[in-house]
């Protein structure tokens, strides 16, 4: 039974707008605004460091093209059975079903490939990638609570918790009805994450890379660990894709912060 103090989240349901055949829902509305914080506060840091706003603009289109078809095309991947009978979803990408680790794979190899054709930094550039990108996945996560996806464990009781109605439920856990909101906690980390780099990127900025690779260990920490709570982790090989990315992740950071 839960305590006078619990607080429940429900999800209204995932479509914000609908007028005739026009829908908006509230995963996309989400990932926009995500963006645009994110957008707004680069613009800002690239303007304070001196850096080129053409190259900015070239990279911010790039970037947003690229991470938003790579997470797409790794989640289909990871979902290959149920997309070879559905082709037609494949581009539906307002419905949810993206990878954060796709996204960050194909955003940060296109500015890569970018800044060296250029003959640009790659660090100062992705330096402050690493600060607003986190940004940007604290805000996106609430799409998910629309979609009533990402939730972890069924929950009895805690300070809050998440009710999940019956169509979106794992069939092993159907008879439950209160979830750990997983999506909340990723959503609040990640937010933690971003106010720690903001800060610190003045002192940091020293040693271009090093706000980058600290982002990339500690959400690559956070996601680990919250993947043992969660009820819808997508497999590789047998083992959760994502705890197995976030060890190559997380990894390849302490590397590179320790050369």
């Amino acid at each position: 039974m839960p305590s006078e103090f619990t607080l429940t989240l429900s999800s209204p349901g995932p479509i914000a707008i609908s007028i005739g055949s026009v829908v908006i829902r509230w995963y996309g509305v989400f990932i926009g605004i995500g963006f645009l914080a994110a957008y707004f506060l680069a613009e800002k840091l690239a303007v304070k460091n001196k850096l080129s706003i053409e190259h900015f603009n070239n990279l911010i289109f790039l970037v947003l093209i690229f991470s938003i078809v790579c997470a797409r095309l790794w989640f289909v991947f990871l979902n290959l059975d149920y997309f070879k009978e559905h082709l037609s979803e494949i581009p539906k990408i307002w419905y949810g079903g993206q990878s954060v680790h796709g996204g960050l794979v194909g955003g940060v190899f296109i500015l890569w490939l970018y800044t060296t054709l250029k003959k640009i930094s790659f660090y100062k550039y992705v330096d402050i990638a690493g600060i607003v990108v986190p940004l940007a996945q604290a805000l996106g996560r609430w799409g998910n609570f629309f979609n009533n996806e990402a939730f972890g464990l069924p929950i009895s009781s805690s300070l809050i918790r998440l009710y999940v109605p019956l169509q979106y439920r794992p069939v092993e856990y159907i008879n439950y009805e209160y979830f750990h909101p997983t999506f909340l906690y990723e959503s609040l980390l990640d937010f933690v994450i971003f106010i720690f780099l903001y800060k610190q990127y003045k002192e940091w900025k020293r040693n271009p890379g090093k706000t980058f690779w600290i982002y990339l260990l500690m959400y690559s920490t956070v996601r680990f660990c919250l993947e043992f709570l969660r009820v819808d982790s997508l497999y590789f090989l047998g083992f959760p894709a994502a705890q197995v990315i976030s060890v190559i992740f997380a990894l390849l950071s302490m590397v590179m912060l320790l050369r």
